[in-house]
């Protein structure tokens, strides 16, 4: 009896716990079970069709150590970053401005929620469309006497600096992190109303000093989210980016679909790299804001 009401204890005590139970079930069978599976398979451990398996278990990495690898990966990792960086920083700036403007243009939230539901490669595809020098705008801006001629319109797709891929991956990422943080916004701002009338504070005043410190956590998260996903997409640099931006997504599809079974393990090896850059740079987002809890969530 004594047993059976410690177990009821702590059953009670820990039921938030068995609310993600499944969520947590499946992270750990199809999350961790297929990156293992991926590890293996770029170690050489399994057998294609009847290929010979290289002896060495680590010849797909070594394949990866040249310069060509190393320049792909600090250009995916700086598009990954500058996507993850501005988006955030846009999308803080339009919720705080929605949350302000909440009761007055309650239609504009519908508009962040549309390009959610279009899938990146078609919002790629709409952007070629409309961005190029051949483009709609481009047409536009010639029929209407802005431009000389369509080379006059500024390069947007294939461009040097990848500003496409950014506006691209920012359409679809913004909107992202606004849905993720506004409603947080609203209820901090519903709840501090008063207390910033009885102090004197102002709008702004009230967003630096208890908007922000209390968001921070989630608004970085959203960032390393979008960060992780910019990171291993492929669809948007495969369609907007140069050939000679190397985004490692795109060189990975490359050699697994094109180059033969022999060099899906470098494939793999490729996606793996990236996993593990996605992680190190999750695990020292946690390790900073372990140490921010421990100096009194001080942001200025």
């Amino acid at each position: 009896m004594w047993r059976i009401t410690k177990i009821s204890h702590q059953i009670i005590k820990h039921k938030g716990l068995l609310g993600i139970l499944p969520a947590l079930l499946f992270m750990l069978i199809f999350f961790l079970g297929g990156t293992v599976h991926s590890l293996s398979m770029s170690l050489g451990s399994q057998e294609y069709l009847g290929l010979v398996v290289q002896e060495d278990r680590l010849w797909a990495y070594k394949e990866l150590i040249n310069n060509s690898f190393f320049q792909s990966v600090g250009a995916t990792v700086w598009l990954a970053a500058v996507v993850a960086i501005l988006s955030g920083i846009s999308a803080l700036i339009l919720a705080l401005f929605l949350a302000k403007r909440s009761q007055q243009w309650k239609w504009v939230n519908i508009l962040f929620q549309l390009p959610i539901g279009i899938p990146h490669l078609l919002s790629a595809y709409l952007f070629m469309q409309v961005f190029t020098q051949s483009g709609w705008y481009a047409r536009i801006a010639f029929h209407l006497g802005w431009i000389d001629s369509f080379e006059a319109f500024p390069i947007l797709v294939h461009d040097e600096w990848s500003l496409g891929v950014i506006l691209a991956y920012m359409w679809k990422e913004v909107p992202f992190i606004v849905l993720l943080i506004y409603p947080f916004i609203v209820k901090l701002l519903s709840d501090w109303r008063e207390q910033t009338k009885v102090l004197g504070g102002t709008f702004s005043q009230t967003v630096r000093w208890v908007v922000i410190p209390i968001l921070l956590p989630m608004w970085v998260g959203g960032m390393w989210v979008v960060f992780a996903f910019t990171l291993g997409a492929y669809e948007i640099p495969a369609l907007l980016a140069r050939t000679s931006f190397g985004s490692i997504p795109v060189r990975a599809f490359q050699e697994y679909s094109q180059f033969g079974l022999e060099r899906q393990p470098i494939a793999i090896a490729m996606n793996m790299v990236l996993a593990g850059i996605s992680l190190l740079v999750g695990c020292l987002l946690i390790y900073l804001q372990l140490r921010w809890y421990k100096k009194g969530r001080r942001v200025w």
